[in-house]
């Protein structure tokens, strides 16, 4: 089934993607991808050949999201972010054929006057997006991404949220992640609206959830923190704002739920087509601290190693450099968690970031939570350094709040009061910016 060309039949002039400047239809949008689709065939490449785009948050990326899998190609995206060395070798290594680019929305327009072409789209079974990993520990890797597996997490994420027609779903991911790509996803098989925006602005995005201008989002908690900066509340009329991307501060949280935001913590990656737990609606409260249950469709364990695994009919079996698994075999997940009595998945950190520090095991992904919440704190990353007394010692590197003193002495003494005396870093530093992904995610 092609959601776009059934939610374009059942009502083509209900609004497919909202941006700033411009409301595309559902039948626009339909028509906008077979013409991709019919120049992209034009162009020459050959059934299962990559065509990469550009994983923007516009109108040119959601046209061709859609009709590059309809011209019979590999839809592969390519973040904005990348120098240009680094995104001529990412095409190199994913066997891009060719890149689908117009210079504005505007010139969308010219596509009017192309044929258009048949095909299907997703969650049709043969189309592949080729998703690069974040990349936050190395090399990004490309993750291929089928139809059916596609089709397989929209269920489980639509089973548990119940998000309709008339939900709009805001977007400030970029569509070269899946975190971007999986709001188009859903929204199509829902028949409703994404709400794009080019750039997250932290005023804007406040604003338009203040507004009641969407009933659902997908944020990171740095960006959930900038937004209850840049407005405290009250928030009415969202029925859920998504925040993944890491271990999440339970005290960021509570204060989006005071303000009114219905947080709902996940845990997913590239390899699970996004979400593969999410915290249910209206269970906020008891699940604090959780990433909520394993959706519909997926399985959870956790090895003796305290890895988390996972599989189900969503989790892909290949990547660019071929198969690394098999259907119904478990991927086992850079990430350490456990589940607890409810069966809800708890999320301790990265498995590659646990520092031995005088023979104890820390997590900075867990501290770097817990040390976010402090109001003189607007960033943080928490690493270790050789130290010959702790063998490694826990360091924090901060970045002031605007307006703030940051006092080393009332800060640690905060931080003992919260962690453990392991967890409590040894050194602080004091930088005015920490290098971060475009999903949230410090740089190794």
């Amino acid at each position: 089934m092609d959601w776009l060309r059934r939610s374009a039949r059942l009502d083509p002039d209900a609004p497919a993607v909202i941006t700033a400047a411009a409301t595309l239809s559902y039948g626009d949008l339909d028509d906008l991808a077979d013409r991709v689709a019919a120049a992209v065939r034009g162009a020459g490449p050959a059934l299962g050949e990559r065509v990469a785009f550009w994983g923007e948050q516009n109108l040119r990326a959601a046209a061709a999201a859609w009709g590059i899998p309809r011209s019979g190609a590999w839809a592969v995206p390519v973040s904005t972010r990348l120098p240009a060395a680094a995104a001529m070798e990412q095409t190199r290594r994913a066997g891009v054929r060719g890149l689908w680019a117009l210079a504005s929305d505007g010139d969308l327009a010219d596509l009017r006057t192309a044929s258009p072409a048949d095909g299907g789209g997703p969650p049709d079974p043969r189309a592949r997006y080729v998703v690069f990993t974040s990349g936050s520990g190395g090399t990004p890797t490309g993750v291929v991404l089928s139809g059916a597996a596609i089709e397989a997490s929209v269920a489980g994420s639509r089973a548990n949220l119940g998000n309709g027609s008339d939900d709009p779903w805001l977007c400030v991911l970029p569509t070269s992640h899946v975190g971007g790509l999986s709001i188009l996803w859903r929204c199509a098989e829902a028949g409703a609206p994404v709400v794009l925006e080019e750039r997250f602005d932290a005023g804007r995005v406040a604003g338009l959830l203040a507004e009641g201008e969407v009933a659902y989002a997908s944020l990171v908690p740095t960006m959930l923190r900038r937004v209850l900066a840049a407005h405290p509340g009250p928030y009415r009329g969202v029925k859920g704002v998504l925040v993944g991307g890491g271990p999440s501060d339970a005290g960021l949280l509570r204060r989006a739920m005071d303000a009114g935001l219905p947080v709902l913590a996940t845990y997913g990656s590239t390899e699970t087509c996004s979400q593969v737990a999410t915290v249910a609606p209206g269970e906020q409260q008891e699940a604090l601290g959780t990433a909520g249950r394993p959706l519909d469709g997926f399985e959870v364990r956790v090895s003796g190693d305290g890895r988390i695994e996972v599989r189900g009919p969503a989790v892909a079996t290949e990547t660019i450099e071929g198969p690394f698994r098999a259907e119904g075999d478990w991927l086992r997940t850079g990430d350490l968690g456990r589940l607890d009595s409810s069966g809800r998945l708890v999320v301790i950190g990265r498995a590659d970031r646990v520092i031995v520090t005088g023979g104890v095991n820390v997590h900075p992904d867990a501290v770097e939570a817990v040390l976010a919440g402090h109001p003189a704190i607007a960033d943080v990353r928490v690493f270790g350094v050789p130290d010959p007394e702790w063998g490694t010692a826990v360091t924090a590197e901060v970045v002031v709040a605007g307006g703030a003193r940051f006092e080393e002495g009332p800060v640690a003494a905060w931080a003992r009061s919260r962690l453990t005396g392991a967890e409590v870093p040894k050194r602080w530093q004091v930088t005015g910016r920490i290098d971060r992904t475009e999903l949230g995610k410090h740089r190794a």
